[in-house]
């Protein structure tokens, strides 16, 4: 069947006109006639509808619903009702179907239900004018390009790990009654001279491809590192430049109060973000009446610098970090900021492109450039609005609808390890209140049906992804063998129960296997049995490589003198003594042995 296109007025009447029209005859205080004329609608189809509803017993208004023609739906109105409310569950999940998979879904679900239709037996898909119009029955439904979400953010974001991070908040404001100028949000981001996305632009509508000028193929990066208080509050910005000297003409016309540092990567790491702190206790000035709080993100140049720690504990600073793959939902910079300073600079890019035609923009302008994107985005509203959308200030726990949550469910997995979650308060022990969450759910989507309406459910024909108990298990057996693994020798080393389940310490760190990292390798000596991580031996590789003569002659040192030489590359040279126990490293052996006679990896 093409599609269907009206060629007649008739039933051109209003719905509620004829029901009305049909309430005043049952009950009797008007004829047929007289009705008809009030209501205007047509006397026949009135006396046809009137016999309906008493044979049937149905109401004014089932009895004036409008049935044209001999062509009806597949499916009944409850029906697409469940239809389309498990499409949109698929969805939240971030499983969305294509239009190819929706007329796919409504054929097997016609066929399974023994539901009569006129689908294409041959490719087992419903129509095009079946799906024009479904989509046009339920217009809430609209075709939209999907915005990629990794994996982790789609299992980190969950309710347990949520409610762990508002338990030590709220545990935090109850105990150092912070105001909004004293609760700060640091965030970086990379900033590129050549824009990442660009503006849509006016052309030719049916052109294959719109093109639009930009500087290279691939940018230089800059990174800025800002911060703002929930008081809408900005501090100067911090720029790494990719240099390793300094320039001042990278600084020229810079927002005012900006300073730089100079990394070869143009990337943070633990030192300049360590120079940026110490400018952020100059602006925000705390004291041991004043304390701060800090909150930040899991990176490595946030939270393993020894030297930030003892910085803020010594100045009243509370450092509290967002659990991981949670910052898109719980960073105020990332929520209300960062989008529209990307924006603007790739406006300010395109506009000075135009004003300085055959110039590219270089380093050089990276300054001016995000001076004018950043006084656009840096507006108090848009510092508020990201506190409060986080529920971060004002505080409030039940901020992220159930809907936002739904990716997690796929897995439904608790946060295993709360030390991810890292909390550092200088001041004392904080206190962890219980949670108090509650579920806030959309008020147009419900959680699920009571009832199918389908004698095999849509959620059956197409159930929502899960990640199986088998699935779970496997990939934790594997992490935890790629953590647990030691890298043993060529002979087999025996050793009872007790002696397995002993916490190993480096013998050139003295640090426990019970610390060790996720995929941190460690192996044991042939000799003395003793067990050192891969990274303190250097036996994969390095200056101090077995196969290298200079650890050659530092063992042979070591076997003839009866003494520990002093190693910088080495954190304990003590720990080399066991070298003095192996009664086969004697000099007469030393240059006759093969150096992975010590150490062998697999």
């Amino acid at each position: 069947m093409g599609r269907y296109q009206r060629k007649t007025d008739r039933q051109s009447w209003s719905q509620e006109s004829m029901a009305g029209a049909i309430q005043e005859v049952l009950e009797g205080n008007m004829g047929y006639r007289r009705a008809s004329k009030a209501y205007s609608v047509p006397q026949t189809t009135l006396e046809r509808k009137v016999k309906e509803a008493r044979q049937k017993k149905l109401s004014s208004e089932a009895a004036a619903v409008k049935m044209l023609g001999r062509y009806k739906t597949v499916f009944s109105e409850a029906q697409e009702k469940e239809f389309v409310q498990h499409l949109i569950h698929l969805e939240e999940r971030l499983f969305g179907i294509t239009l190819s998979d929706l007329r796919t879904l409504a054929f097997e679900l016609a066929e399974k239900n023994n539901i009569p239709h006129v689908f294409n037996t041959e490719k087992r898909m419903a129509g095009k004018d079946w799906l024009y119009g479904f989509l046009k029955r339920h217009p809430r439904l609209v075709l939209r390009y999907p915005e990629k979400t990794s994996i982790a953010r789609a299992k980190g974001f969950n309710r347990v790990a949520i409610n762990a991070f508002f338990d030590l908040l709220d545990s935090l404001y109850s105990k150092y009654k912070f105001s909004p100028n004293d609760i700060y949000n640091a965030d970086e981001t990379g900033i590129l001279t050549v824009a990442n996305k660009p503006s849509k632009v006016l052309a030719l509508r049916g052109k294959k491809q719109v093109g639009t000028l930009t500087s290279a193929e691939w940018g230089v990066l800059v990174t800025a590192e800002t911060c703002v208080n929930a008081a809408g509050n900005f501090l100067p910005p911090m720029f790494v430049f990719p240099r390793k000297k300094e320039n001042p003409l990278l600084m020229d016309d810079v927002p005012p109060g900006s300073f730089a540092v100079y990394h070869e990567s143009g990337w943070i790491n633990k030192e300049t973000f360590l120079v940026w702190f110490k400018k952020f206790l100059e602006h925000s000035n705390p004291g041991p009446k004043k304390p701060m709080l800090l909150i930040i993100d899991g990176h490595n140049s946030h939270t393993k610098s020894l030297e930030l720690v003892n910085l803020a504990w010594a100045n009243n600073v509370v450092l509290l970090c967002f659990p991981p793959h949670t910052t898109h939902r719980l960073q105020p910079l990332d929520v209300s900021f960062m989008t529209p300073l990307s924006t603007f600079y790739e406006q300010e890019t395109r506009k000075w492109l135009i004003n300085h035609p055959g110039r590219c923009v270089t380093i050089y302008q990276v300054g001016k450039l995000f001076k004018a994107a950043f006084s656009r985005a840096a507006t108090v509203q848009t510092a508020v609005k990201g506190f409060g959308k986080t529920g971060i200030y004002p505080f409030n726990r039940d901020v992220f609808p159930e809907y936002l949550l739904a990716p997690s469910e796929t897995t439904e997995k608790p946060l295993d390890n709360t030390s991810e979650l890292k909390q550092a308060s200088y001041n004392g022990d904080v206190e962890h209140q219980p949670s108090t969450s509650s579920s806030e759910t959309m008020p147009t989507i419900e959680t699920q049906p009571f009832s199918s309406t389908f004698n095999i459910s849509p959620a059956v024909v197409m159930p929502f992804p899960r990640e199986t108990e088998s699935i779970i298990k496997r990939v934790n057996d594997k992490r935890r063998d790629k953590k647990a693994k030691k890298k043993k020798m060529e002979e087999p080393v025996t050793s009872s129960d007790e002696e397995q389940e002993s916490d190993d310490a480096c013998i050139f760190c003295n640090d426990l296997y019970s610390n060790s990292k996720d995929r941190e390798g460690w192996i044991q000596c042939n000799r003395c049995r003793g067990w050192s991580h891969e990274a303190c031996s250097n036996a994969g590789g390095g200056e101090y490589n077995l196969n290298n003569k200079r650890m050659e002659s530092l063992v042979r040192k070591i076997v003839v003198t009866n003494k520990i030489p002093e190693v910088a590359n080495i954190k304990n040279p003590e720990s080399l003594k066991h070298f003095r126990d192996i009664p086969e490293l004697t000099d007469e052996n030393i240059e006759a042995m093969h150096p992975l006679q010590l150490f062998e990896m697999e």
